[in-house]
């Protein structure tokens, strides 16, 4: 092979990232073909690496964890009929996701059965942990992954609309596929949050190819497969409503997508909808709100201010619910209001532009949804950190910097499942290959935020080091997971202000001269 002659470099990354090196490497010596089969495969390899730790609730009897909810779920699917799924002894990891989760559970469940049947017998394969189980439930993360969340990854940053050059491509779809916290949650953890993330991303593909019918079923899948999709409900319901005012046919447009809203939740809940006791059961195991404020420590504004307010001790729970939820709605308003205002004042209806501010509002809205909404989990700032990545080319540094807050503020969660090493392989890699997030790459990084982000680091690693070497003193036995609570929600209110400010002042949106396409 002879390199090509090196061209201009483009002005989505920077060559200074290992990353780019990389596929400038393939490009130089005309070897383009094999820049995304080797991101898959390398993707597939650190994904399987993962999978050989440890996992929530490993040998942790009697309700072991996130890994035995979800073969338990498999297990209750395939043996008893959907009458019964939301009813069967709830004590024991009883299902408390929507109907697209059960599904997915009684498909993999049937599979599994067919192949050896105790992984999911009935009551009987509880806390079943042998060899081979586990190789199908870790295979059956990745199968699903790779059918739903990679494809939408590689069309969506294969688009023409977005009209990025080819490096700008490779390196973006590499970013999104290796990003470190949803590898660890889904095949170290145990969860298939790939297939949620993988609807919003197909949601954000079909609005950049104008087709919102479609974007609308798919995030309706989304919904229907985990609550926590409403993180992202408010930016897409502006973003369609939008469109129907931007539109010649706007109430035509805005009858299809009722339409199809209306048949995606009545086909889903096609097995309970004929009985309003098995609706509402769903709703209640969907929505628990007597489980409190939060259950866990969480890196959001409630957990952290019940450091000095106890909030679950003064306030009833129905209070701090509607306190939770105006506050919410406070937070995400402007973000979808001007969603909605740019998007219906553009005449174009689609490209790269109403992408990318779709982007930004996705990830202030879920943003601040994990801030100020009522039972946040740990593992949903992974929810943000997708449409972020989605951006990773255009915020270099600051989804640098977010990946590797978000990463550390679940550090408490994957040490109790015994996922040091990839942790610690991960972040390290992540920032090897994506440039340290406390030395960027771009020269056009302000000074201050330079130092902020060498501070903050600092700060990161002076928390492992003291929970690593340091015993906690008997009074304050959870010093070290506060101290992460803390300073992860200062720096995610600060990345919640940043993302705004983008879309507000940083992000012009320039009138097209193309005519609408019709959906």
């Amino acid at each position: 092979m002879t390199p090509k002659k090196r061209g201009k470099r483009p002005e989505h990354v920077t060559e200074v990232v290992p990353v780019y090196k990389w596929f400038r490497f393939l490009e130089r010596y005309d070897a383009r073909g094999i820049a995304l089969p080797v991101s898959l495969l390398f993707g597939l390899l650190i994904r399987w690496c993962v999978a050989l730790h440890g996992y929530s609730g490993y040998q942790q009897p009697p309700m072991y964890g996130d890994y035995e909810a979800q073969r338990h779920w498999m297990e209750i699917t395939t043996h008893l009929p959907a009458s019964k799924w939301y009813f069967y002894d709830l004590q024991y990891w009883g299902l408390d996701y929507p109907p697209l989760t059960a599904f997915q559970s009684w498909l993999c469940g049937y599979i599994a059965n067919l192949i050896d049947p105790s992984w999911v017998a009935l009551d009987k394969s509880r806390g079943i942990e042998t060899h081979s189980s586990k190789l199908f439930m870790r295979a059956s993360v990745a199968a699903l992954e790779f059918s739903l969340y990679v494809p939408a990854v590689v069309l969506l940053f294969r688009s023409r609309q977005l009209s990025m050059p080819w490096l700008a491509k490779q390196v973006a779809i590499f970013t999104v596929l290796l990003q470190p916290c949803l590898l660890l949650i889904d095949h170290g953890h145990f969860q298939y949050n790939s297939v949620m993330l993988g609807f919003l991303i197909w949601s954000v593909y079909f609005a950049a190819e104008h087709r919102f019918v479609l974007m609308a079923i798919s995030f309706c899948c989304s919904l229907m497969f985990k609550q926590m999709a409403l993180y992202f409900a408010p930016a897409i319901f502006a973003f369609l409503l939008s469109k129907c005012f931007q539109r010649q046919h706007g109430l035509i447009l805005f009858v299809k997508l009722g339409l199809a809203v209306v048949s995606t939740f009545s086909i889903m809940l096609l097995p309970w909808i004929h009985s309003p006791v098995q609706l509402q059961q769903i709703l209640i195991r969907v929505f628990p709100v007597a489980r409190g404020l939060y259950e866990d420590k969480v890196a959001n504004v409630w957990c952290a201010l019940n450091v000095a307010v106890k909030l679950r001790s003064i306030f009833d729970v129905q209070l701090l619910l509607r306190f939770a939820t105006a506050a919410t709605s406070i937070m995400f308003a402007p973000s979808c209001i001007h969603l909605f205002i740019t998007i219906k004042n553009q005449r174009s209806s689609g490209g790269p532009n109403t992408v990318k501010i779709l982007c930004y509002s996705l990830l202030s809205t879920s943003l601040a949804f994990f801030l100020f909404s009522f039972q946040v989990h740990e593992k949903s700032i992974l929810l943000p950190l997708a449409p972020a990545l989605l951006l990773a080319n255009d915020e270099h540094w600051a989804v640098n910097w977010f990946t590797q807050v978000a990463l550390f503020s679940m550090y408490p969660l994957l040490f109790k499942d015994q996922l040091q090493i990839p942790y610690w392989v991960l972040a390290i890699g992540w920032s090897l290959l994506r440039s340290c997030p406390a030395c960027p790459a771009d020269k056009r990084t302000p000074r201050l935020v330079i130092l902020l982000q060498w501070l903050s680091t600092l700060v990161m690693v002076i928390i492992h080091l003291l929970h690593a070497l340091v015993p906690p003193p008997p009074s304050l036995p959870d010093i070290y997971v506060v101290a992460n609570v803390l300073f992860s929600c200062v720096m995610f209110i600060f990345f919640f202000i940043y993302f705004n400010y983008r879309q507000f002042t940083i992000l012009h949106i320039p009138d097209a001269q193309t005519k609408s396409k019709t959906d």
